[in-house]
């Protein structure tokens, strides 16, 4: 007789594995999930202390992650570009990998910003990047992956997102009608720094206020992680199961085998938003900590619950640091509500004449002092061809978390 809680998993996994149209009954989940308890049990004993959750969390944790990994290996799209697919949208994704590798991409955003923003319009023109060839690839794969999850899912994007995060709606309804108030209090929130140069809110620019400020709280890594430690005292015992190192992005990850936290800092950003996205992750690890000791599963709960309480986190740890810093920080936050409001529009009409001037204009209404008229560079936001409305959960939770 399996546990209540893993009786729970199933049902929830059965329905899951039925909806993506993946031919599973009942009693082959069970034995996924009957193999995982004896993986989790025998590897609960192996961990070293302290651990950062009692036996039956951890073991829900494992099984539920073992569920999701089975399910997303049965359910992958695999697109062999020696065979065009017959599928449109993976036709779609095909054509614009094929024109744009998000390889590239990377490294053409990284030339963008290793360049002083006075000299990128120049080095842009001299990229001579096919813009017309990239946008109408771009509309189609869009239009086509609408369609998809509209066949498939029989919900556009932006609800099969709401569902996928586990957004309630309560929240969603109070993000679609405090989000411009949102966006306005926190413009009025912006530290002064001195007169902004011209390029600043420029289309060459992603604007940044904690780089402009006169000092930053920390010289190095260690003191970062030293502070979070210092104000949740309480944790600072599993301070060695925090795992850091740089890669192409900054990311956090449980993991369930060595119960470590593996966080990753982008090596390509400066050290100052390398500490402000430790910061972020480790806000992470100590929501994930605090659910953990509680006996709280947070893949349950869901990404939005995570990003949610890992928000509060920050700014609480933001506040204690600097109000200035606080205040600084919170142009990142404009940079998400930018690309959900630029998405929330676009997959309303994917076929209009003007993307750039939609990009421009929903860049000026989350930066009011803004004024740009055109922006070609969602062509080149692997977000937003990658992985729609993915900063759906933090704006939303941004517009939940009161100041």
């Amino acid at each position: 007789m399996l546990p209540q809680k893993i009786e729970k998993i199933l049902i929830e996994y059965q329905m899951k594995y039925r909806k993506a149209g993946v031919d599973v009954s009942l009693d082959n989940i069970k034995q996924t999930a009957e193999a995982s308890i004896k993986e989790a049990e025998k590897n609960y004993i192996k961990l070293k202390s302290p651990k950062t959750s009692y036996k039956e969390t951890y073991i829900t944790y494992w099984v539920r992650e073992n569920l999701e990994k089975d399910l997303a290996r049965k359910t992958i799209i695999k697109i062999d570009r020696r065979k065009f697919p017959s599928e449109p949208y993976f036709q779609a994704i095909s054509e614009y990998s094929s024109l744009l590798p998000i390889p590239l991409l990377y490294r053409i955003n990284q030339e963008i910003n290793n360049t002083p923003p006075a000299k990128r319009e120049k080095l842009w023109k001299d990229l001579n990047f096919p813009i017309e060839e990239a946008k109408s690839k771009f509309i189609r794969l869009i239009s086509t992956r609408i369609e998809y999850f509209l066949k498939k899912e029989k919900m556009s994007p932006l609800e099969f997102s709401l569902k996928q995060f586990k957004i309630p709606k309560k929240d969603f309804q109070r993000f679609k009608s405090e989000k411009y108030k949102t966006i306005k209090k926190y413009n009025e929130l912006f530290p002064n720094t001195g007169n902004l140069p011209f390029w600043f809110y420029s289309e060459y620019n992603l604007p940044c206020f904690v780089c402009r400020l006169a000092k930053f709280p920390f010289e190095k890594q260690k003191e970062a992680l030293e502070f979070v430690f210092q104000k949740y005292p309480s944790f600072s015992a599993f301070k060695s199961k925090v795992k850091i190192k740089t890669g192409e992005s900054t990311s956090i990850k449980y993991d369930k085998t060595k119960d470590n936290f593996l966080i990753t800092i982008d090596n390509y950003a400066n050290f100052r938003h390398q500490i402000m996205g430790l910061i972020h992750e480790m806000s992470h690890v100590i929501s994930f900590l605090k659910n953990f000791q509680n006996g709280l599963d947070p893949l349950e709960k869901g990404r939005y619950f995570q990003e949610k309480d890992a928000i509060n986190i920050e700014f609480s740890l933001l506040k204690d640091l600097s109000e200035d810093l606080f205040r600084a920080s919170l142009a990142k936050a404009l940079i998400a509500f930018w690309t959900t409001i630029f998405e929330t529009e676009l997959y309303k009409n994917p076929n209009q004449n003007d993307i750039e001037k939609l990009y421009a204009k929903t860049f000026n209404l989350c930066f009011i002092k803004a004024n740009q008229k055109r922006n070609p560079f969602y062509l080149l936001n692997d977000k937003i061809l990658t992985a729609p409305f993915s900063s759906l959960p933090h704006v939303v939770a941004y517009t939940n978390i009161p100041l």
